[in-house]
């Protein structure tokens, strides 16, 4: 539980700081370095990577909603069809998860690579 966590933690961290250098994809390389630093398996990790960049896409989303007074996500949500911008500020917040779940799984298959596992040579499994 202290690892998922941790790697939520670094996740919204690594996430947070790679959008100042990097373009967008740049939170899915930082999403699988957090995985790498701090190894879970499978669907741990992918939780951890879900629900991390989905904070924090959720956060920077709102946050700009609410400092130019819904405007930008209003007109954006009218292109799409939506009836308000809060519903583009969650859409986005649930792509970003999705791009951090599978970024995180991608880290934890790539560890899985190189890590040892015992091999059952018995004839009786």
């Amino acid at each position: 539980m202290i690892r998922f966590i941790g790697q939520i933690i670094l996740v919204i961290a690594f996430g947070y700081v790679s959008q100042y250098g990097f373009p967008w994809w740049g939170v899915m390389i930082s999403s699988a370095l957090a995985t790498i630093l701090i190894f879970n398996k499978g669907l741990s990790s992918f939780f951890a990577g879900f629900i991390g960049l989905g904070t924090l896409w959720f956060y920077l989303a709102y946050s700009i909603d609410t400092a130019n007074q819904s405007l930008l996500s209003s007109k954006v949500a009218a292109l799409f069809g939506l009836s308000t911008g809060m519903q583009m500020v969650l859409i986005t917040a649930l792509l970003g998860a999705i791009i951090g779940g599978v970024s995180a799984l991608t880290g934890s298959y790539f560890i899985a690579i190189f890590k040892k596992t015992k091999i059952n040579r018995s004839p009786y499994h």
